[in-house]
């Protein structure tokens, strides 16, 4: 080899370093970018991706899932519908006329409820809550008709406007009251099987009577046991 190509190759070799110097650099440089990219990570969405990824890959991990079971086991209960209200009135028109004080019931189809409006007069003594021997085979065969509809049942007791004597129901509230607490009492021991609410209205529905009607009538009808089928099912 000629003295100057020799020189040329010893001047390569010597400067080879540069090359790898070069190399380390660039290593370095891509160091600390991936340090810094790492450094301005969020922690909390890091971790949500590794969970998600972790759940998504990994199909032996067991999952708990929160689950509101009153919920679920209350949508798992068969409910039935409630029926029609024009079905209902035809059924207890012909369930009713056989007994001699539940025929004397007035059935009427309202907006949202079907009343049977049961005579107090035939039920109890005047200014009592008690029921007499015929009044509590009346209410059984009542509660036995009502025992198997679906529909929710309301009980709402009346009187008429003549003031009540005596400490033990100081007013016509109390009285209805107690009434409409007895009446719904024979439904549910009838098997009706869910609770019935009971509201007492004393006197303050009289003025909603048709007043063409003779006064003696309208205190009549106003001294009722309104037994209410609802169109929704009982709850």
């Amino acid at each position: 080899m000629s003295e100057p190509a020799l020189q040329k190759s010893r001047k390569t070799v010597a400067d080879s370093w540069m090359i790898i110097f070069a190399d380390l650099l660039a290593l370095l440089l891509t160091f600390f970018v991936l340090m810094f990219s790492m450094n301005s990570v969020q922690v909390s969405k890091w971790k949500a991706v590794v969970e998600a990824l972790s759940e998504q890959l990994n199909p032996e991990r067991a999952k708990v899932i929160d689950e509101d079971w009153e919920k679920v086991e209350t949508a798992l209960v068969h409910k039935e519908p409630a029926l029609s209200l024009l079905y209902l009135k035809r059924i207890f028109e012909d369930k009713l006329q056989y007994d001699p004080i539940l025929q004397r019931s007035r059935i009427t189809v309202l907006d949202d409820r079907l009343a049977i409006s049961l005579p107090s007069d035939m039920i109890f003594e005047q200014g009592s809550s008690e029921l007499g021997k015929e009044a509590y085979k009346a209410m059984v065969e009542l509660g036995d008709a009502l025992r198997d509809i679906p529909n929710k049942i309301v009980v709402v007791g009346h009187t008429d406007l003549e003031p009540t004597s005596g400490a033990r129901y100081p007013s016509n509230w109390e009285l209805s009251l107690v009434r409409a607490l007895t009446v719904a009492k024979m439904i549910e021991e009838a098997g009706y099987a869910n609770t019935i609410e009971a509201y007492g209205n004393g006197s303050s529905r009289f003025r909603e009577l048709d007043e063409q009607i003779d006064l003696d009538e309208r205190f009549v009808l106003a001294r009722r046991v309104d037994v209410m089928i609802h169109k929704q099912e009982k709850q």
